[in-house]
């Protein structure tokens, strides 16, 4: 495995932090998740919860991690996370502004007492700038980004999407940084501080937002345009026979959509010739289109003589839909997992893939709150059975198993 070895604390919540020490576990690192006591991480409450406590979102985020739960408000509780930290490669974190700072446990007191250490942190808004002590969450990202301000109708309010992609762009990118970290730590043995936030990963995704704004003087601003792209025309949703269908039309495929449609003078007609005039008549070429659309008996044929016509097209799939789709079933993107609460579940899978890397045929579960603590504190930090347990009888030390009998 590419991260065997590689030893990494996990002090994240709920998705964006999670989701990129999922990624790491996949490949091959120990993830050790620190859960904050008495009930561990909070999306263990998220949708939709089982008999015995925990949530399938949790499941899904925390597949092959160990769990240790601390109690992080006591003393000792964060000089056990103190010492962790001083036996792994990366350390993980998206607390709150401040929370490791008063637990001793921020990149200066971390660095101090293990110099080659990596720590990766996820904010809102960042460690600097005027909005670095606020709080925030998924939405945030998508507002302040200005992502939000594109999406939706003209004459309608921002809409945000049914996906937290602030959350998921975060993990993604925070991934990807810890890898380079590796890297790094590797060739020179010197550690790293990594900082992504909500925010910004989502603004680095304008393609043309910023910079054509900027390159006009200001007299140019990409505005929301419903369902239509609107830099890009033929492109967006239409109405298919049966559902929706998307196209992204660009320049090199124009004549072969009016080709496909059967009018190929429409490429040369006055009100579509160039891409501006596309973008000007868009709502009348829209409705062209859509009428053509209108001859096929079903979705499928109308998708496969695009697919002829080398046509860039595909069907507006629900999640319902995508997960049983052959395409993201055989590459691995759809995962069978059997887990302790819920009996055999669909999670999704890594959608990095690497040579050297099989989907392993038995899928590795969720941890119970608590599962490994002795097993980690034995193994890292070498204490025996006796102060394992004077810890779990002074409630540093907790689990879902002390939780239930009491």
């Amino acid at each position: 495995m590419l991260l065997e070895s590689v030893r990494v604390l996990d002090f994240t919540q709920y998705l964006s932090g999670p989701s990129a020490t999922r990624m790491l576990a996949e490949l091959g690192a120990d993830v050790i998740k620190v859960e904050y006591g008495p009930h561990g991480d909070p999306s263990r409450t998220l949708p939709f919860v089982s008999d015995r406590g925990s949530s399938s979102y949790y499941s899904q985020q925390n597949r092959g991690k160990r769990s240790i739960c601390l109690d992080l408000g006591s003393e000792q509780g964060c000089d056990l996370a103190r010492n962790l930290a001083a036996q792994c490669h990366v350390v993980v974190e998206n607390f709150g502004p401040g929370v490791l700072e008063r637990r001793g446990l921020s990149w200066e007191n971390l660095k101090a007492i293990n110099p080659n250490l990596i720590m990766a942190s996820i904010s809102a808004f960042g460690k600097s700038g005027p909005l670095s002590h606020l709080q925030g969450f998924d939405l945030m990202g998508q507002a302040l980004s200005g992502m939000m301000h594109l999406t939706g109708e003209a004459d309608g309010a921002p809409q945000f999407t049914g996906s937290p992609i602030s959350d998921c762009a975060a993990g993604q990118m925070l991934f990807g940084a810890i890898g380079h970290a590796l890297f790094h730590q590797e060739r020179t043995g010197e550690g790293q501080y990594i900082e992504v936030t909500l925010v910004d990963p989502l603004f680095a995704m304008h393609s043309i937002a910023v910079q054509g704004h900027s390159a006009t003087g200001g007299d140019w601003s990409q505005e929301r345009s419903g369902r239509q792209f609107s830099i890009v025309v033929p492109s967006g949703t239409y109405k298919g026979p049966e559902g929706w269908v998307v196209l992204q039309v660009l320049a090199p495929q124009w004549q072969r959509l009016c080709d496909a449609m059967g009018d190929s003078g429409l490429a040369s007609d006055a009100r579509f010739a160039t891409a501006e005039s596309r973008i000007k008549n868009a709502a009348e070429l829209l409705n062209l289109v859509e009428e053509w659309m209108q001859e096929f008996d079903s979705d499928a044929e109308l998708l496969s003589y695009l697919e002829e016509q080398r046509i860039p097209a595909a069907p507006v799939l629900s999640p319902e839909e995508a997960m049983v789709h052959p395409h993201f079933v055989e590459r691995g993107m759809v995962r069978q997992v059997v887990d302790p609460d819920f009996g055999e579940i669909t999670v999704t899978g890594l959608p990095a893939k690497f040579s050297s890397i099989e989907i392993p045929e038995t899928e590795p579960l969720p941890p119970f709150l608590g599962q490994h603590n002795a097993e980690i504190l034995s193994e890292l930090l070498g204490m025996s059975e006796s102060s394992i347990s004077e810890l779990e009888h002074r409630g540093i030390l907790l689990s879902q198993v002390e939780e239930t009998t009491d």
